[in-house]
């Protein structure tokens, strides 16, 4: 009975990370648009066809694969195909966490309530539809699973696994590089440890070869080496995290989206103490793993995920350890009549929390797509749409990869989420300062041909529309203003009304052609 309620408690856990968000990420439409031009054509686009401004030569796309994964279950199994594949995902997350949690002692499993805090730690990373990255987050949980299998046990027998999971890795996510670096730090840990490390080595040249099966051959690597170094300015969670948000709201209290990070953080670096004090032997793998894991994390908001499906469960054990005296002293306080209470809530205490989080957040799941107006410019879009523009569009950073998704081939976009594959520095640069309304804004939509802008309510405010002088406001909706030049506004228009619900739907399986 206890081991049923676990799992079905864990279940409950992914069911909540899984439909508790239903808005689509900015960027999977752009991985819809791949999936939809694949199953036409039955290959990779190598040249951009939905921007108007100069592209570079080769578009190559490190995502492809996990355009096709996403398009084909729409195709076959509609909106739940995301949904299904997200909770596979994040089942097969924690399935792991809990065989890396059991590997270390060979004692049981962490109670639930240590997992409901890793899911509400994970959130930054997940909270969204579907985004390609939870591949590396799956792919880079197996690993560590792997590497521990094969230090603590020596079982050659899952180094298969490493490049069979590459070729899929490494044509789905960028993030694969995760996993050649989690390698390698086994590797050197191990080598510092004085114990056998040529196996990882082994791994090593194993799955780098693997990296070359891609569309793109050799020029894929030239292209993940500029990725990794770029400093991409003006895009959150590429930034270094920061006490000052953002920030959960919840009922009312803000309660900063990376507070579970910042507390593993904290306990991580108490174990390092107390080890220390304690004058216990250095495990090199664990040192070089934290300390680089929580260099990147603090670095970029984006690798706080990478550090939370890692040390977690690796450092289960030495947690507990540091609340020892403090359960002691609580047990020795107590009555022997209160002995069994207190056993009672410590067991309780986890299935109580959940019960409570689910019954609060009903509301709140859904398996439905919603495209959020508040979110996305749906009404400017059908704007366009409805009146039959064949145009230009500029809109911010995060919008185009919707525009053209839903416009293409009626309309071609300025920019979108596809920045680092498929535009020069020169347009991303520039780009950026017109979706963040920052220098000269007018600089770029003068340079080429723009016939349409769609403005951020959010970042341009009713005076700074007025900048653009030659332009005329002819529609908004909650989230965005449209203006078209002066001398080309015509005397009639459809004007949708974006109150409507209909436009929060869209056919995820249209066919971009």
């Amino acid at each position: 009975m206890k081991k049923s309620l676990f799992y079905i408690s864990i279940t409950v856990i992914i069911c909540i990370l899984t439909f508790t968000t239903n808005i689509p990420d900015l960027d999977l439409w752009a991985r819809l648009a791949v999936g939809s031009i694949f199953f036409q054509t039955g290959q990779v686009l190598k040249h951009d066809i939905y921007s108007y401004v100069p592209t570079k030569d080769l578009w190559v796309d490190h995502e492809w694969g996990s355009g096709v994964v996403f398009y084909f279950l729409i195709n076959h199994f509609g909106e739940w195909g995301l949904f299904a594949l997200k909770a596979f995902i994040l089942l097969a997350i924690f399935i792991l966490f809990i065989k890396i949690i059991k590997k270390q002692t060979n004692q049981d499993t962490a109670g639930i309530f240590y997992f409901i805090f890793l899911g509400f730690s994970l959130l930054p990373g997940i909270a969204n539809l579907l985004r390609c990255q939870m591949l590396t987050y799956l792919f880079f949980t197996l690993w560590i699973y792997l590497l521990e299998k094969l230090r603590c046990q020596g079982n050659k027998k899952v180094i298969w696994v490493f490049p069979v999971t590459m070729l899929c890795w490494v044509n789905t996510h960028g993030g694969f590089l995760a996993g050649i670096g989690l390698v390698t730090i086994y590797a050197i840990g191990e080598f510092l440890n004085r114990k056998k490390y040529l196996k990882y080595f082994g791994v090593l040249a194993l799955i780098i070869p693997v990296t070359l099966i891609n569309p793109y051959g050799l020029k894929f690597w030239n292209y993940i080496i500029d990725a990794s170094l770029m400093t991409r300015p003006g895009i959150l969670e590429w930034a270094p995290i920061s006490l000052n948000g953002p920030f959960h709201i919840i009922k009312g209290y803000k309660i900063h989206v990376y507070s579970g990070f910042f507390i593993f953080t904290l306990l991580t670096i108490l174990v390092g103490i107390k080890l220390y004090l304690q004058k216990a032997s250095l495990d090199w793998v664990r040192i070089i793993l934290v300390v680089l894991l929580l260099y990147l994390s603090i670095k970029r908001q984006r690798h706080t995920a990478l550090f939370l499906l890692a040390i977690p469960p690796l450092f289960y054990h030495q947690y507990v350890k540091l609340f020892e005296p403090l359960r002691k002293i609580i047990e020795n306080h107590l009555s022997d009549k209160f002995h069994k209470t207190w056993a009672v809530l410590k067991y309780s205490f986890g299935y109580i929390l959940l019960t409570v989080i689910f019954i609060f957040l009903i509301p709140r799941l859904s398996g439905s797509v919603f495209v959020d107006p508040a979110v996305y410019p749906v009404g400017s879009l059908e704007f366009i749409k409805q009146n039959n523009m064949g145009v230009n569009v500029a809109t911010t950073f995060g919008w185009g990869s919707y525009a053209f998704w839903k416009l293409y081939p009626q309309c071609k976009v300025l920019i979108d989420g596809r920045y680092e594959e498929v535009y020069p520095d020169h347009i991303y640069y520039s780009a950026i300062q017109f979706s963040e309304n920052k220098g000269d804004v007018q600089e770029i939509i003068k340079k080429y041909k723009t016939d349409v802008l769609i403005l951020s309510k959010r970042k341009y405010s009713p005076a700074d529309v007025l900048i653009f002088t030659e332009w005329k406001l002819v529609y908004e909706d909650l989230s965005s203003v449209l203006l078209l030049p002066k001398d080309k506004v015509q005397s009639f228009y459809i004007y949708p009304d974006y109150k409507n619900p209909i436009y929060y739907k869209e056919d995820l399986s249209r066919i971009i052609y």
